[in-house]
């Protein structure tokens, strides 16, 4: 109940996030539900199911895009929300969530759609909910406020060869006038394996301009046997450089920079941070998540997330030798599919990096370390 609370106290303050207007705090709470706005109206747009009242709805056939709301603004978008499809694993990365703003060419979001909604490792997590993103039975939604000033465009593009059952819906509202100092939502995937050793330091995210980053979400898989439990992975440090100062934020851990300690235990779904998914043996895997919406880590110029391997263990060196030994023969994978969460000055210009290719998308594991262990074993 105290989880459930606390949740609801967070929610009530999402609008903050994206600097929309509130009304004065009361009794320590930020929260304009009991204001009466009898200037906004509710908008509402309906896509993907034909076999309802609209019947020439353009339906998620295979291979096709379509389009779940086309808004004109000002406006903010207040609610994403999108079935979960039954032919999953398939469809769970196969199909990509874009959302352009301001009539750019370039999408502002572009994910696959169970990585956006924190439903990790191709569709595996547990269902759960925070006030921004949430994997409820049978669908996805999304609450984070995006808003925009010309106009907005929402589509799911279906990149598998079968024709998917899809009902999505957007609600959201007009706004009176656009503030210039209002960001614009964004959000990017990318997937990245190497071979793990003390010598690493990888970068995961990198933007240029002016904003804050909200969040992330984070698929961890691995089947390097020196790796369960995500030994070693779970120690690199999580570095934030900031407008050209290293290490503005420097987590000594990358359990710790999500919140957790001691490793990635259990599973866990709080409002801000969460593991919906851990399951470790033979192949470990991880879904995690964590918001900033308490307080957003600001950039004015460029923002760089990387995790770095090179301080540890060095009071234990002894630890260190398997592992070096394990990316001289091969081994030592780790598997990276993240997603970055943050708002901009501007509705486009962020260069995605393109999404793999659909049989690897939906692979568990990019790179096994499973047969190069076993060439070792006696």
């Amino acid at each position: 109940m105290k989880t459930q609370m606390a949740c609801m106290i967070v929610a009530l303050g999402t609008t903050a996030i994206a600097g929309l207007p509130t009304p004065p705090t009361t009794g320590g709470e930020s929260t304009d539900l009991p204001l009466l706005k009898r200037d906004i109206q509710t908008g509402f747009s309906n896509g993907g199911w034909e076999a309802d009242r609209y019947r020439d709805m353009d339906t998620l056939d295979a291979q096709k895009s379509i389009v779940i709301a086309d808004l004109k603004g000002p406006g903010v978008i207040r609610h994403v929300h999108t079935t979960r499809h039954y032919k999953r694993p398939i469809s769970t990365r196969g199909v990509v969530l874009l959302i352009y703003f301001d009539g750019a060419n370039q999408p502002a979001v572009q994910c696959p759609l169970g990585d956006f909604f924190g439903d990790g490792c191709n569709g595996k997590s547990m269902d759960f909910s925070t006030p921004l993103i949430e994997c409820a039975p049978g669908s996805y939604n999304a609450y984070i406020p995006m808003p925009f000033k010309t106009g907005a465009k929402v589509m799911l593009r279906n990149d598998t060869d079968i024709d998917l059952d899809n009902y999505s819906y957007v609600e959201w509202e007009p706004l009176a006038q656009w503030n210039p100092d209002w960001g614009y939502f964004h959000a990017t995937y990318q997937r990245q394996a190497f071979p793990l050793s003390d010598d690493m330091q990888v970068t995961f995210f990198h933007v240029e301009g002016a904003g804050h980053l909200l969040g992330r979400q984070f698929t961890v898989t691995t089947d390097e046997p020196l790796f369960k439990n995500f030994h070693f992975v779970m120690e690199g440090n999580n570095e934030v450089d900031i407008d050209g100062q290293e290490r503005r934020l420097d987590y000594l851990g990358s359990e710790d920079s999500f919140t957790f300690s001691w490793g990635f235990q259990t599973t866990f779904a709080g409002c801000r941070a969460g593991m919906p998914l851990v399951k470790t043996g033979d192949l470990n895997l991880l879904s995690i998540y964590r918001f900033h919406d308490h307080m957003p880590i600001r950039f004015t110029r460029e923002l760089t997330w990387s995790i770095n391997w090179k301080h540890e263990f060095w009071k234990n060196p002894q630890w260190l030798e398997p592992i070096r030994q394990r990316k001289q023969e091969g081994g030592g994978w780790v598997d990276y599919a993240t997603v970055f969460y943050w708002y901009q000055d501007t509705p486009a210009g962020f260069d995605h990096q393109p999404i793999e290719p659909l049989d690897q998308r939906i692979k568990d594991l990019l790179k096994s370390s499973r047969k190069t262990a076993e060439a070792e074993t006696p």
